[in-house]
């Protein structure tokens, strides 16, 4: 029996779809920090964590796909951020979510959008 871990899933945001977005969500997740934005934890602050260049470039030589639409994906998944923080921004409104930061989750929508915009307007 093979007992290595071979995924690790998260069945509550799990999705089909291209890898360039869970790609771009890395990528957002560790730059949130370095734009300002306390939306997520900082991915990018983990011991071992490559820079963010060296991350596409690693993804590059391994996965040998079309990397030209990058931009696009990462500005996407910052929207996708912003979608997730309004959720949990109306949940904590509502009494749904508790724990500390979820008062402040609100402000960082606006500038997760305006990031998103930024990104696939270059």
């Amino acid at each position: 029996a093979d007992d290595e871990i071979k995924a690790v899933l998260d069945w509550e945001m799990s999705t089909l779809g291209d890898p360039l977005t869970d790609l771009a969500l890395l990528i957002a997740y560790s730059e949130c920090a370095r734009s300002g934005i306390d939306a997520v934890p900082d991915a990018g602050a983990a011991p071992g964590y490559p820079p963010t260049d060296q991350l596409i470039a690693r993804y590059a030589r391994t996965a040998n796909r079309d990397l030209s639409e990058l931009g696009w994906y990462i500005g996407f998944a910052f929207w996708k951020l912003a979608v997730i923080a309004e959720g949990i921004q109306c949940r904590f409104t509502r009494g749904q979510t508790v724990g500390p930061g979820f008062d402040r989750i609100g402000e960082t929508v606006e500038p997760l959008v305006q990031l998103g915009n930024e990104i696939i307007e270059e």
